[in-house]
């Protein structure tokens, strides 16, 4: 009876899956189908906080503690996630670099779009889960690294596209530094009144252009916070 259960539940999941793809991420100008067909591969509900997989396919952020009570790692609302890898443009030849990628979601998906994907986290719990995830699922195409986000990963760049999962007010010049020529990054950044959008660089020779795709909804990343202003 147990089992006959998790596989109901299992199934449940797989409905709300594609539910969550035809009622949220194609209504918000998503229509990569390799990208569609990735988000369909990756089991949301393996990547968000315990006890939460119930509702992993609602249209909200989640947030994975930090140890140490170092705040949270938000986990990007679906949506928000796919309408910025489809403005990344990446191409099967691609090496990606995810940074503050939780649990390994967002590298997940890149793993199915992507030649290699490096999960680069701070936290050592999340990124031993995302090491183990990515085991489970066979991404061996995915690697899970870490260490401090804002000091990258040269030792596999550089990089064709490089995702932030969340927002960040400073902090991403070394980023910036292992985009290969023509690299795309994604990053959300802090706007007035509590809002964010999404922004696109790219590197053109020593040329590092920056535009503002879409507002988006997303945490601010506690490693790419601005230190706090002294006020007299």
């Amino acid at each position: 009876m147990q089992g006959q259960e998790a596989a109901v539940s299992a199934e449940n999941l797989a409905v709300m899956r594609r539910t969550a793809i035809d009622c949220q991420i194609r209504p918000f100008g998503v229509v990569d189908q390799r990208l569609l067909g990735s988000f369909l591969e990756a089991p949301r509900e393996k990547f968000v906080p315990a006890g939460f997989e119930p509702i992993a396919y609602a249209d909200i952020e989640f947030g994975h503690p930090l140890a140490g009570g170092k705040g949270v790692r938000p986990m990007l609302m679906p949506l928000v996630l796919a309408r910025m890898l489809q403005e990344a443009e990446i191409r099967a030849s691609d090496r990606v670099l995810d940074v503050a990628g939780a649990a390994g979601y967002t590298a997940a998906i890149l793993a199915g779009l992507a030649a290699s994907v490096v999960a680069l986290e701070s936290d050592e719990a999340l990124s031993r889960t995302a090491a183990a995830n990515f085991e489970s699922m066979g991404l061996a195409n995915a690697k899970a690294v870490c260490g401090p986000l804002a000091e990258g990963y040269a030792a596999g760049g550089p990089f064709d596209v490089i995702v932030v999962n969340g927002a960040a007010q400073q902090g991403l010049d070394k980023l910036v530094a292992q985009l290969a020529p023509g690299g795309r990054m994604v990053v959300l950044k802090p706007q007035a009144a509590g809002a964010a959008a999404v922004f696109l660089l790219r590197k053109d020779g020593a040329v590092v252009s920056e535009r503002a795709l879409f507002e988006g909804a997303g945490k601010l990343i506690p490693e790419f916070a601005a230190a706090p202003a002294f006020v007299f």
